[in-house]
């Protein structure tokens, strides 16, 4: 009986398969292996392509199956898979494959050039991504979704979506894979995505999405993955989170989340701490301690809670977490002692990362650490004083960042031992001392990589040597280091991209082999005791964008190859004894931004074509300590103050719209204030002081309406001082003093003749705009004056009583006139006298 049961199941299953081959072979359905209105569907979404006959080369012929990027069943010759990932096609289109009645599986990503209004896809689909395709203007690309009862996975991963309203029954029964990152959401994260209950994966990364996360999340049981990164998520993290049983992967990091974490992680009844193994909650407004019990999260390997406001101590319960790669609690307001009990089991720790804490590092010198770490981070954490011993346990090291560590010590010797994996290195801010440290090359495995040694603002000493360092940036700034810079320099680091030395006792001269450091980007040799001439040598350095040889002992001319720079973004000569003319080649640097020559000894004319770069010129402004690395993008300003420039301020100056800062002082300049000096509309500081300026000051100067700094004394100005907006806010005496034609407040009142300036200004040049009338005036005046004295000499000659009575008049007041001097000249050398005791006292 179980034999014949047996034979008619076979006998059925032959008759159905047979059936099956015979509608596969059936002429009107089947074309070779093909199914015809598969491959008309086919065709007809290639033709709606721009430039369709080069997109899809090989999908010509009747057999669709053998077309790039199809695949067929191999049974019925169904389209299964449609993969164009690879493929470079682009248009705006309808995407319209229905006819693909047994697709499963569509890839059309990576296709940013192609534009999608309208969807409609086979109801088999399983697997659909559309991540970096366009659908901003595709309004049912939910709708069409919601009609796939078999989606298992779906990806529309920067599809510039910003329409995700709720719809009324979600069908997304099947959906395990979902991302809906990187798109232009702006809204609250959709009620319906609570209720897909088979969810494995979730990514809402960079939705951006708003709001809170619901306390339905719990409802995503089958949940292994959320990733919710880059949003602007804010209040508490729901403490339903911690039912997630399955929850391997939570990231929720650079949101807007605030309040504790111990409802959610604290609680030792939520099973999460059995699964979960990567918890990013970093760059939040977490505040309150860290849970003591985060110690029973047994196979979490990665913790990030940097960037918060957690407080409080450490728990020792961190120490458990055999499984934990990497630990990063770094920028927060922790504090409290760290030991090695902190640190105990932790075996397979690759990277450590506490710094920006008030913590202080209590380990025993003999401990001998369990893990070999790749990665340290303890900056502005009390490490020393002692420079740590057990770090000569650690082989691995690859980055070590200890600045502001509070240690005075010595680099030990061993540390040479340790150095040959080390990339990066940060002991800046410490009181490091004794001499350099000694640095293997790097191993073999990082050859190809930078080298970043940054020790400034230590108080190392001795002599710079090159068998000290392979560095590609090295930076030794703000130590006490003496003696020449090596001339073998740029051999012994041929990558060197940015050199630091400033701040020290270095003497000798510029190294000429430094134009030989063809990678060099960065040179800053400042405050130290270089001397000699700047070497002529800048024409080979392509990438070099800084040169700073400022307040040094450097003396000549600036060299004319220095004009070959073209990447040469800002150059400090400042504060040297260079000398001579500012020569005409660097105004081929057009990348120029930075520019400062002040105290120097540079005479001639301020050069016109300083301000041929409009917006793009910047200047160091004298007496303010800023580096170029904060401040290039915010400083706009000149400064050429303390030199001997001679001629007038060029007109040119005055196209610098975005000009903050301009400063001339202390030069030899002449001629008018210019008349459109308004036409710097952002000024901030203006110093003309200490020049030989003569004229009025502009009306105009009183249209500069963020001008908080002036200063133009000592000059030879004259008229009436200009009122009105900003310039009433500056009534410092100080700003005028020494013109002693100036007149008005904040200086005395002017008499009623006093010059002032018209209103009107003639827009060729310093002059007024009545200037020419002046001269006529003046001309006409002077020849009134002389026929009007020729008559006036004749009546005198001819008549004797006139001639004796006007002599006569003309001594009463001559002798009226000089006692009047001379009493005016007394009052104010008394005065002069009395100033110069009150200021000696």
């Amino acid at each position: 009986m179980g034999t014949s049961t047996a034979n008619v199941v076979e006998i059925l299953a032959l008759l159905i398969l047979l059936q099956s081959v015979s509608s596969f072979c059936n002429g009107d359905n089947f074309n070779g292996s093909c199914i015809k209105t598969e491959r008309e569907a086919l065709v007809k979404f290639k033709s709606s392509l721009l430039n369709n006959s080069n997109s899809l080369p090989s999908w010509v012929g009747d057999d669709c199956c053998r077309w790039d990027g199809v695949t067929c069943d191999d049974i019925n010759g169904h389209v299964v898979e449609l993969v164009l990932s690879w493929a470079s096609i682009m248009g705006n289109i309808s995407l319209h494959l229905g006819n693909l009645s047994n697709l499963q599986y569509l890839d059309l990503s990576m296709k940013p050039s192609l534009a999608i209004h309208s969807l409609h896809f086979p109801s088999s689909l399983k697997y659909l991504n559309l991540s970096y395709v366009l659908l901003d203007k595709c309004d049912n690309w939910l709708q069409s979704i919601n009609m796939l009862p078999s989606l298992l996975e779906l990806d529309l991963w920067n599809c510039e979506l910003s329409i995700i309203a709720d719809v009324s029954h979600v069908n997304f029964t099947s959906l395990e894979v979902l991302n809906l990152g990187w798109n232009n959401f702006h809204s609250t994260i959709p009620r319906w995505l609570y209720n897909i209950t088979k969810l494995q994966n979730l990514v809402l990364h960079s939705g951006p999405f708003r709001g809170s996360l619901s306390t339905d999340i719990s409802n995503l049981k089958s949940l292994a993955s959320l990733d919710a990164d880059f949003n602007s998520l804010e209040g508490n993290i729901p403490n339903t989170l911690n039912r997630l049983c399955n929850l391997i992967e939570l990231y929720l990091g650079y949101n807007k989340f605030s309040g504790e974490i111990s409802g959610t992680f604290g609680n030792s009844s939520g099973c999460i701490k059995n699964s979960l193994e990567n918890l990013y909650l970093l760059n939040n407004s977490f505040s309150g301690s860290i849970p003591d019990n985060l110690g029973q999260f047994k196979r979490l390997k990665f913790l990030s809670l940097s960037k918060n406001s957690f407080w409080g101590s450490i728990p020792v319960s961190i120490g458990q977490l055999y499984n934990l790669e990497t630990l990063n609690f770094s920028k927060n307001s922790l504090h409290g002692k760290v030991s090695e009990l902190h640190l105990l089991n932790l075996r397979s720790l690759i990277e450590l990362s506490m710094g920006g804490n008030s913590l202080v590092f209590d380990i025993d010198p003999e401990w001998i650490p369990p893990f070999q770490l790749s990665s340290i981070d303890l900056s502005s954490c009390e490490v020393g004083p002692s420079f740590p011993q057990w770090l000569r346990t650690q082989k691995s090291i690859r980055f070590l960042e200890m600045s502001n560590a509070s240690i005075s010590d010595n680099i030990p010797d061993w540390f040479e031992n340790i150095s040959s994996n080390i990339v990066s290195l940060d002991l800046s801010y410490n009181q490091l001392f004794g001499t350099l440290p000694t640095f293997r090359k790097l191993n073999i495995t990082y050859a190809n990589e930078y080298r970043i040694i940054l020790l400034k603002s230590n108080q190392f000493d001795g002599f710079l040597t090159c068998s000290h360092f392979d560095a590609t940036i090295l930076d030794i700034s703000n130590n006490l280091l003496h003696g020449q810079i090596p001339q073998n320099l740029s051999e012994m680091m041929p990558s060197l991209q940015l050199l630091s030395l400033s701040n020290n006792y270095l003497n000798g001269t510029v190294p000429a082999t430094l134009c030989r450091s063809g990678s060099l980007q960065i040179l800053d040799l400042s405050n130290n005791h270089l001397s000699g001439r700047i070497p002529s040598c800048w024409g080979n350095l392509p990438s070099l964008t800084v040169i700073d040889f400022s307040s040094n002992m450097l003396s000549g001319d600036v060299p004319m190859s220095l004009g070959s720079q073209e990447s040469l973004v800002s150059l400090h000569l400042q504060n040297n004894t260079l000398q001579g003319k500012i020569p005409m080649s660097l105004r081929n640097l057009e990348s120029l931004e930075t520019l400062d020559f002040s105290m120097n000894a540079f005479d001639g004319f301020i050069p016109s074509w300083i301000a041929s770069y409009g917006e793009n010129v910047q200047v160091y402004v004298k007496g303010i300590e800023l580096e170029y690395t904060r401040t290039l993008r915010f400083l706009y300003s000149i400064d050429l103050s303390g030199n001997n420039f001679v001629g007038e301020i060029p007109q040119e100056l005055m196209n610098l719209s975005g000009l903050q800062i301009l400063n001339l002082s202390t030069n030899k300049l002449d001629g008018h204030i210019p008349w459109n000096i308004g036409k710097l509309s952002s000024l901030e500081s203006l110093d003309l002081s200490e020049n030989e300026l003569s004229g009025s000051i502009p009306f105009s100067i009183s249209d500069l309406n963020f001008l908080s700094h002036l200063n133009l004394s000592l000059n030879h100005l004259s008229g009436r001082i200009p009122k009105g907006n900003q310039l009433q806010t500056l009534d410092d005496k100080s700003i005028y003093i020494g013109n002693d034609g100036l007149c008005g407040p904040p200086l005395n009142n002017c008499s009623d003749d006093a010059d002032e300036l018209p209103k009107g200004h003639e827009k060729g040049g310093t002059r007024r705009k009545d200037d020419s009338e002046i001269v006529w005036f003046y001309g006409g005046m002077g020849m009134g004056f002389a026929a009007g004295f020729v008559g006036v000499c004749s009546i005198l000659y001819f008549n004797d009583s006139r001639r004796c009575a006007w002599f006569g008049l003309v001594d009463r007041v001559y002798n009226k006139l000089w006692v009047t001097i001379a009493i005016k000249a007394n009052q104010v050398k008394r005065k002069f006298l009395r100033n110069k005791l009150e200021g000696n006292a």
